[in-house]
């Protein structure tokens, strides 16, 4: 029996699907760019972010996270606009993909910034280029130069740093650090050792980062011990949520991950997200 994927509004999924009997879903720059303009028009329609992707010859990875719609509508629609155009330009009728897509969901940030790396990788680890900013068809390029045409770069790089120049030189220092990486183990999407080995260096980095505690840090907005406790709970309340602002975007700064902030008053790390106050330069 197949397994129920776990879906949510809100969520962030790694999405991959390849080609049937591992066969070309690209032949030519033209197809890449058509899956591309259908993925923007979709985004438009189904409110959805796209975080990351990259498209190889006979495969796809997608990092996105979802709105209302849910991921199995976008996906379905994507792969049906796809694979119809693919078929008439190349006068074919078999079927484009070959299994069911496969989706793992991503519930931290470690997780997430390591299927970014992994994605952005792709066509180094397949032998294609020596450097990801080599290949064409990823958006590791989007995030290098800041450009939100495609994919939606600024929130990756707005919880790097909230200064927009830092994130881009960060984030360039991450695909770097990548690339140091053991390669030879990674042979397919959710490699557990390949995740952990980056989740481990993350969470090494972030802790170097930090200053203070999280109970310092809401106290130090000035909160008093009544709102306080309310606040851990998760509460909704409005008179809180100038507090949950302050302590949010001073964790974030002092180096703690979304899940962490989150946490620790009671709320979803895309609840963080949404108080989460960027600094574009």
């Amino acid at each position: 029996m197949e397994r129920k994927r776990i879906e949510y509004p809100g969520a962030f999924y790694h999405v991959t699907q390849r080609g049937n009997n591992r066969e070309n879903i690209f032949i030519r720059d033209d197809d890449k760019n058509r899956y591309l303009s259908n993925l923007v028009k979709l985004k438009e329609k189904y409110d959805f972010k796209l975080l990351g992707y990259v498209l190889m010859d006979n495969h796809y990875h997608l990092l996105l996270q979802t709105g209302e719609n849910p991921l199995q509508k976008i996906i379905y629609r994507q792969n049906m606009f796809y694979s119809r155009f693919f078929n008439r330009t190349h006068n074919r009728s078999d079927h484009l993909y070959g299994d069911r897509y496969r989706a793992a969901l991503i519930q931290d940030e470690s997780y997430l910034f390591s299927v970014l790396r992994y994605i952005h990788w792709n066509p180094v680890e397949a032998g294609i280029c020596a450097r990801p900013e080599e290949y064409q068809w990823s958006s590791d390029l989007a995030y290098r130069h800041n450009k939100p045409e495609v994919v939606d770069v600024y929130f990756i790089l707005n919880i790097i740093d909230n200064v927009r120049a830092k994130a881009v030189n960060e984030y360039r220092r991450m695909m770097h650090l990548a690339g140091e990486m053991n390669y030879d183990r990674v042979k397919h999407v959710g490699d557990d050792s390949f995740l952990e080995y980056l989740e481990t260096q993350d969470e090494e980095s972030k802790e170097q980062k930090k200053r203070i505690t999280l109970e310092e840090i809401i106290k130090a907005t000035g909160i008093d011990d009544q709102n306080f406790e309310q606040l851990k709970t998760g509460s909704r309340k409005r008179r809180l949520s100038r507090y949950k602002d302050a302590y949010v975007n001073e964790a974030i700064r002092q180096g703690y991950s979304y899940k962490e902030i989150g946490s620790y008053i009671n709320i979803t790390t895309s609840a963080v997200g949404l108080y989460r106050k960027p600094e574009i330069t």
